[in-house]
């Protein structure tokens, strides 16, 4: 009987633990009569034995059940449990939380605010980046790609369990995983916030500890926090451990393996501020010492001082400067906390007891007050006032002043359009967040004036390449930056500087500036290559007579000088040219210098050739500021020195200088085996150099007995005497007699042997002769340099290279000469604000960016081939036989087109007949149009420098000495920010802005990683990015595993097509392999056998013999087929996947997009990325399951 009723008959009463609802079984929510049962839950397709569905209920959610006494097979859905409690939630590995947390932060972006929200706590936008921060709103959704519901934070419904918005940050572990996050509330309720089931989601069952390692140092600072760590180890240059609520030791299994990896020998905390007067803090710094403790490590403190200051101080690490973090004492924890005195004095229940217990006393103590507080006065009786008097009411007074006075701080801008006139003043431009300013074009020269204007001295014009830098500052003249010409009195110049300055690339540049003469041996013409205004390029003679003859005779003497780190100037007053006869005579060359720069007030030169004075303004071309002098030191050179030193009349000095001669001679002997014939860097150089304690003992050793019997321990001061009055007197102290040297003393008087150079030649010697005299008698500067790095001057490096001890030193020549400057204008489109003020030793806010609004370039098609290797400078012959096809194969593609090419230096010479316009990297590819009626650019090869110059030059402009190959931290970013832009430079050579009815096309023939590739991409926006594999392109380019197994794909595939399905023996006998071959090539490179290949592509051609064409998909599902899957295939095949992995992909991905669309996408994927993907499938799953998981029909209709 089925009830019709919709009347309850009794009283209705709501579900309960005691009285569940018959209809979802759940205990809240619903209401229960005898005949009717309004469940919140069910609906029509609910099936239960004793009740039938009526209607839905009036609020659209549940529905409404009557009684029936027919008979019903029961079917009550599945109902998933709340996010908050899942039962059916399978830990995952690090390896598996890392690929999940790397799906979230490719769907999600960083928004402006939180961007600056870090850029506040320190944090570049590079460094940003690198550590993966992205903003999250409450109950982030993900809907490009499914997230697994066993990551941390997952809830039921495939978003996160995050009830408030914020900043997430990614943490990692000692091997680089991302194993967790937490999240920087916006609304700081709490300020951090940990995804849930961060520990129970996780196959250890512990909480994630923050670890960053950016050098080699054996130092772990550990520090409080999840966020804090990261800014603080970018800004002190550190290693760092951090985890949530000074609860480091609560992980203890990461933990331990941190101590058992023996990265690290010293283990130090850094306190908060105000951390004594906190007791839950202090609990978990003791709980952390006990913990080292009991594995054998000793917890060390860095303190500043800020311990027993009050919070509101705010000298945190991430809040100090470096000198106080590098002053910092560091002593051991006991003696910091001096409540604690040796574990080994005191038994763990001791501990607990005196420590523990106390604290949790208080706690106890603390919430029981508050209690019994709230309790009393809600019971406190009320007892009004006997015979009340009668109270005047008065209105308030309103009060416009505010009882909290702030400084108000406007917000701080990332970029500012320029409206002409309206450029703010220096002083209002650092109060606005020094802003970078973007200008229209044609507004540039009034933009270069107005800043001159304002107050600027340094200007950066980052504008994109081929956006007319150099052509309008051709166009620049004086009255550009407000000065009058014809005014007598200002001797202003506008010099226009670029290392190619005779060879001009502008038309404006060449028309309007004069070449200011540089010395040289003699100069060629070079027909091949033509300026912007067509003339022959002039270039250094070389092993041929020169067209142009030297303009000094004395230019070898000066180069002679420069290269051993002397002075070397031309004039009157030198040295060089007061011994040259033609001084005297009239030198032609330094009268027509001496003539441009007098009467000229546009030129163009090179930066070495100039002394600017403070009226002057530079323009700087793509200007590459050397920050470094390298002095090469052969082990002949070290006895030479051993010689010089002797024949000297100070034996004082030889004394302790041949001894660590001696050691520093062993030392590169000890380096010239087999072992190190490709050199070593700084640190291990350093470790065979006599350390300072050795030199200090030397010393003593050799000076103790003068020491002892002389009679004024000290020495005696040198004065420098003054004729005054008639009569000698000591106007000052320039030196000391030692008895023994110290070390200063040592470096001191070794510099001092730089004497002048003018005493060894003389106006009867040739020029051969000069410089010949100077090498045999001049001490040469790498000795000082040296001894200098050995006392502790961490800006210089030592590396061997070859057998050869290079000496890296700071050179401040030019950006002295910028400095020196009224006004200098940086152009260069790729380079980094940080970089060039790091190159000036300036500060950042002293530099005014600027750049004009980009143009599209829809027309350019940048192609990433990969499978080719780095390209590196060293190839073996058949890395080289494999460029060449690739390179035939893509101009096969461009038939009738202008193509150029791009390599190293070293291997341009093996396309000389291939009939391209050749260049080189670092050259070619900046400040050149020699590309601009080309149509295609082929660029080979990885554009990385010479690791251990950079590395050089790194440590003597920071003082770090980082490892070279090591690109990580802030040395690997900059780094890795100078192949960026070389690739830049290198794309924007074909001026495809200025082209737009031109098809253009860049290839980048090397494997990049993503973060490159992404940068591609930012520099231009418009321009399609293909990622192909060279084996699409040329076959014959690819290894031979790559021939080999898509070869045997290939040969299966058109087997299947046909109808006709090859066996192995077909395809060994096709392919001129053994059956061995086959199947081994296919499991190590797919991980299957033949026959599961030839099953997937027999189950691939039945479901996808009818193709879907490419623009039948969105972007979405592009992406999903063009780098999705292929993502996923490549973790599967580098192991970092299995293939239950791989399952779980494809079903979510078809759950997504459905069936229909799915069909789509597997079409438009690659068919090895399939045959791969399939296969992971078909180790686990039977075919004929496959279609379940998979339901694709070849009977459907396709779109």
């Amino acid at each position: 009987m089925i009830t019709t009723d919709t009347t309850l008959k009794g009283k209705a009463i709501a579900s309960s633990k005691r009285n569940p609802c018959p209809i979802c079984e759940k205990t809240h929510g619903c209401k229960i009569s005898d005949n009717l049962v309004m469940c919140l839950r069910g609906d029509r397709s609910w099936s239960i034995p004793g009740w039938r569905f009526i209607k839905p209920l009036n609020s659209g959610m549940g529905g409404l059940f009557g009684a029936d006494s027919g008979e019903r097979r029961e079917y009550r859905p599945e109902q998933q449990t709340k996010a908050a409690k899942p039962s059916n939630i399978t830990p995952l590995t690090d390896e598996q939380l890392d690929r999940e947390a790397r799906k979230i932060l490719k769907q999600l972006g960083l928004s402006a605010k939180h961007r600056e929200q870090l850029h506040g706590r320190g944090l570049t936008d590079e460094q940003i980046d690198q550590r993966g921060f992205k903003s999250v709103d409450r109950y982030q959704e993900f809907n490009l790609i499914s997230i697994s519901p066993n990551f941390p934070g997952m809830g039921d419904k495939g978003t996160l369990a995050n009830s408030g918005s914020g900043i997430l940050i990614p943490i990692r572990n000692i091997k680089g995983l991302i194993i967790g996050f937490q999240i920087a509330r916006d609304d700081r309720n709490p300020k951090y916030q940990w995804l849930w089931g961060s520990s129970n989601r996780r196959v250890s069952g512990e909480l994630p500890l923050q670890f960053l390692k950016l050098n080699s140092s054996p130092d772990l600072n550990i520090i409080e926090g999840t966020q804090k760590p990261l800014p603080a180890a970018h800004l002190h240059n550190i290693n760092v451990l951090g985890a949530g609520g000074v609860n480091w030791h609560g992980s203890k299994k990461e933990f331990k393996a941190i101590v058992d990896s023996k990265n690290f020998d010293l283990y130090i905390l850094n306190p908060d501020t105000g951390c004594k007067a906190n007791h839950h803090v202090m609990g978990g710094y003791r709980a952390l010492y006990l913990f080292l403790k009991k594995l054998g490590v000793t917890l060390y403190i860095r303190d500043w001082g800020q311990g027993d200051r009050p919070k509101s101080d705010k000298v945190d690490i991430d809040e100090i400067d470096t000198e106080t973090f590098n002053n910092a004492r560091i002593i051991s924890y006991i003696e910091w906390d001096n409540q604690v005195i040796d574990q080994g004095e005191l038994s763990e229940e001791q501990w607990f007891n005196r420590f523990k217990l106390p604290e949790l006393q208080n706690d106890l103590a603390r919430i029981v007050k508050r209690f019994y507080s709230r309790v009393n006065q809600k019971n406190k009786p009320v007892t009004p006032e006997q015979n009340p008097e009668a109270k005047p009411v008065t209105i308030p007074e309103e009060k416009t002043e505010c009882s909290a006075i702030v400084l108000w701080k406007p917000q701080k801008l990332i970029s500012l359009p320029y409206t002409p006139g309206q450029l703010p003043t220096v002083d209002e431009w650092q109060q606005m967040g020094c802003p970078k300013i973007i200008f229209n074009n044609g507004e540039r020269l009034a933009c270069y004036g107005e800043a001159c204007e304002k107050g600027f001295k340094f200007t950066l014009d980052t504008t994109a390449t081929g956006h007319g830098k150099s052509f309008d500052s051709g166009l620049a003249n004086l009255e550009t930056f407000g000065i009058d010409p014809d005014d007598k009195e200002n001797k202003a110049r506008i010099f226009y500087l670029s290392p190619d300055h005779r060879n001009p690339t502008n038309a404006t540049v060449e028309a309007n500036y004069v070449d200011l003469e540089a010395r040289h041996n003699g100069l060629n013409y070079d027909t091949d290559r033509k300026t912007a205004l067509g003339k022959n390029h002039v270039i250094r003679a070389k092993n041929q007579n020169p067209d142009i003859p030297s303009n000094c005779p004395e230019n070898q003497t000066f180069l002679t000088v420069a290269e051993m780190g002397l002075s070397a100037f031309g004039g009157k007053d030198s040295p060089i040219c007061q011994s040259c006869p033609l001084l005297n005579q009239g030198c032609l060359f330094l009268q027509n210098r001496r003539y441009t720069l007098t009467n000229e007030r546009l030129i163009r030169a090179d930066i070495n050739s100039i002394h600017p004075s403070s009226d002057d303004i530079l323009i700087l071309d793509d200007l590459s500021i050397e920050n470094t002098h390298q002095i090469t030191v052969e082990i002949n050179d070290v006895l030479m020195m051993v010689g010089k030193l002797q024949l000297r009349a100070d034996h004082r000095l030889f004394k302790i200088l041949r001894p660590i001669l001696v050691e520093i001679y062993k030392g590169l002997l000890a380096v010239t085996t087999e072992k190190h014939r490709y050199g070593i860097s700084h640190r291990e150089v350093v470790e065979l150099m006599p350390t300072i304690d050795e030199l200090n003992q030397l010393i003593f050793d050799l000076y103790s007995d003068d020491w002892l019997a002389c009679d004024n321990v000290w020495g005696t001061p040198i004065y420098h005497y003054e004729m005054i009055n008639g009569i000698p007197e000591a106007t000052k102290v320039i030196g000391e007699n030692f008895i023994a040297p110290s070390l200063i003393d040592l470096r001191n008087e070794c510099y001092k042997l730089l004497e002048n150079y003018a005493k060894f030649i003389n106006g009867l010697q040739t020029p051969e002769e000069k410089q010949q005299a100077i090498k045999d008698n001049v001490i040469p500067p790498w000795l000082p340099a040296l001894i200098d790095c050995l006392i502790g001057n961490k800006r210089i490096n030592l590396r061997i290279d070859n057998g050869k001890l290079i000496i890296t030193k700071l050179s401040k020549r030019h950006r002295n000469i910028i400095k020196s400057a009224g006004l200098s204008i940086a152009l260069d489109a790729t380079q980094n604000k940080r970089d060039y003020a790091l190159s000036l030793g300036i500060s950042l806010n002293e530099i005014l960016e600027v750049s004009e609004v980009k143009q599209s370039t829809p027309n350019l098609h940048i192609h990433i081939i990969k499978g080719m290797g780095r390209g590196g400078k060293q190839r073996r012959d058949t890395m080289q036989e494999r460029i060449n096809v690739a390179i035939n194969a893509i101009a096969k593609r461009h038939q009738g087109q202008n193509i150029g090419l791009i390599d190293h230096k070293s291997a341009v010479a093996n396309y000389q007949d291939l009939g391209h316009k050749l260049g080189y990297w670092h050259k070619d590819t900046r400040g050149s149009n020699q590309f601009l009626n080309t149509q295609v650019m082929v660029s080979v090869g990885h554009p990385c420098p010479n690791l251990g110059q950079v590395a050089a030059e790194y440590q003597t402009l920071t003082g770090y000495s980082p490892t070279p190959d090591k690109r990580t931290g802030r040395y690997g970013g900059w780094v890795n920010r100078k192949i960026k832009a070389e690739l830049i430079q290198d794309v924007g050579r074909l001026r495809a802005h200025l082209r737009p009815d031109e098809q253009l096309h860049s290839y980048l023939v090397a494997d990049f990683d993503d973060d490159t590739i992404s940068a591609l991409r930012l520099a231009y926006p418009t321009a399609t990015v293909i990622i192909e594999d060279i084996y699409d392109i040329a076959p014959g380019a690819a290894s031979k595993g790559v021939q080999t197994e898509r070869g045997i794909i290939e040969a299966l595939w058109s087997s299947v097509k046909s109808g006709v399905v090859a066996t192995i023996d077909d395809i060994a006998e096709q392919l001129g392999i053994t059956k061995g071959g086959v199947s081994k090539n296919l499991k190590d490179r797919l991980g299957i056998g033949f026959r599961e290949v030839k099953k997937s592509l027999l189950l691939l051609y039945r479901a996808i013999n009818n193709k879907s064409k490419l623009s039948e998909l969105d972007s979405d599902a592009l992406y999903i087929a063009r780098e999705y899957l292929p993502d996923v295939a490549q973790d599967f095949e580098r192991g970092d996947t299995t293939p239950a992995d791989v399952i779980f992909e494809m079903i979510t991905t078809a759950k997504a997009f459905g069936e229909r669309q799915f069909r789509h996408i597997l079409a438009a994927t690659p068919i090895p990325i399939l045959c791969k993907l399939l296969g992971a499938v078909l180790r686990f799953v039977p075919p004929q399951l496959l279609s379940e998981f998979i339901p694709i029909s070849p009977h459907s209709e396709t779109a």
